[in-house]
């Protein structure tokens, strides 16, 4: 791995720990409900690949490689991560993981909304922002995806906590092929962070809904077989583009 790659990701760790320990820290003192302290703590988090990009940009002064623009595939940003978040989660009501109404409602969901939003803008800043260049400098853009993917799932590691460490390897998979589908979004979306963000977005927002209280191994194992269904499909329909511009 090249070393401005180990820098950002190695500075992301460091930075992503801080920020756990302060706003977990601060909001355990406190107490309060535990629903939007761990909004809280969750966007707080969220903050570490936007920090390191911006120290990243102090050491290295990189180009801009996004834009910020909104287009037709702000829609497909939309559609593509409910309907395969949704359809895994049906999938899995038809197991003895049976759904659970989700507890973010009113005030809370706002407040999901707004921490959300936040969050996820701040993770894609780092992530496609600046993580995915760095390797492109060096890899195709379906390899750079893949890296960027695999070092965006291992980041989230305090899901060892609620769905254990066989959960958190299975996790990693799925992000990784929500990656290679978010990089082809990107590429042909003319590089739009924005896209990035909007699908980060929802993503969450379709867990907070469908998955409350049901995140588990059944479900990364289903997900995973439906993201790369559906990522296969998207490589057929569009050979052309996927042999010119991400091989």
């Amino acid at each position: 791995m090249q070393k401005k790659s180990l820098f950002y990701y190695g500075i992301n760790l460091i930075v992503t720990v801080f920020l756990a320990l302060l706003f977990g820290g601060v909001l355990g003192a406190m107490g309060g409900n535990e629903l939007f302290s761990g909004l809280i703590i969750t966007m707080g988090v969220q903050l570490a690949p936007l920090i390191s990009f911006c120290i990243y940009k102090k050491k290295y002064n990189p180009e801009k490689h996004y834009t910020c623009d909104f287009n037709i595939w702000s829609l497909a940003a939309i559609i593509i991560p409910v309907v395969l978040i949704v359809s895994s989660s049906l999938i899995l009501s038809l197991t003895d993981v049976k759904f659970i109404p989700t507890e973010y409602k009113g005030f809370l969901f706002a407040a999901a909304i707004i921490t959300t939003a936040i969050g996820c803008t701040a993770e894609e800043l780092g992530w496609r922002g600046c993580l995915l260049p760095i390797f492109e400098e060096k890899h195709s853009k379906l390899t750079s995806a893949l890296y960027t993917g695999l070092l965006w799932g291992a980041w989230h590691f305090f899901k060892i906590s609620s769905i254990g460490i066989t959960g958190y390897f299975l996790f990693i998979p799925s992000i990784i092929v929500f990656s290679i589908i978010m990089s082809y979004i990107f590429n042909k979306s003319n590089r739009s962070i924005v896209n990035m963000s909007i699908f980060h977005c929802f993503i969450n927002f379709s867990t907070i809904i469908m998955l409350y209280e049901r995140e588990c191994i059944q479900f990364y194992i289903i997900l995973f077989i439906i993201s790369l269904i559906f990522l296969a499909i998207l490589y057929i329909k569009d050979y052309s583009f996927w042999r010119k511009e991400m091989l």
